[in-house]
């Protein structure tokens, strides 16, 4: 298994997929949920939360889903279904992503299928552990709402 940053020093990757490094301060913005975009963010540096927006009357209830730091990535479902972001990702320290293209990486993994089988499997391994801990939190959640009763 790979680890998707070192994509950004593969020439094969440089030469058919533009990137740019971006740096943001703590409480900045990086994704919105709701917003429509592909791009796959690397992390190079620092931490993130990742978090969704629930409908409760104090406004205020920001549950998060994750917190994200050097070598992990984020993004890549809008990469493949082109659906709104999901959730949104915010700075917890100052860090640097690399913003990918997400259409340009899918059409490096059909070009070069041998490096493609890796990126597929690296994203499809960190899906499977997401699925896994929102499996465990579900459980959770249904567990303390079904003993209050």
């Amino acid at each position: 298994m790979i680890n998707l940053i070192h994509l950004l020093n593969d020439p094969d990757f440089n030469n058919t997929v533009p990137y740019s490094k971006l740096k943001f301060k703590p409480k900045d913005v990086i994704l919105r949920e709701n917003e429509i975009s592909q791009e796959v963010y690397f992390i190079l540096e620092g931490e993130v939360q990742v978090s969704i927006h629930i409908n409760d009357t104090s406004g205020k209830v920001v549950p998060s889903l994750a917190k994200l730091s050097k070598d992990d990535f984020f993004g890549e479902l809008s990469m493949f279904d082109g659906e709104p972001r999901s959730a949104e990702v915010v700075a917890v320290t100052e860090c640097e992503v690399a913003k990918v293209d997400g259409t340009q990486m899918l059409s490096f993994m059909e070009k070069y299928p041998d490096k493609g089988y890796f990126v597929l499997r690296e994203l499809f391994m960190n899906l499977v552990m997401r699925m896994r801990q929102n499996n465990i939190r579900t459980k959770t959640v249904l567990d303390l709402y079904l003993n209050e009763k």
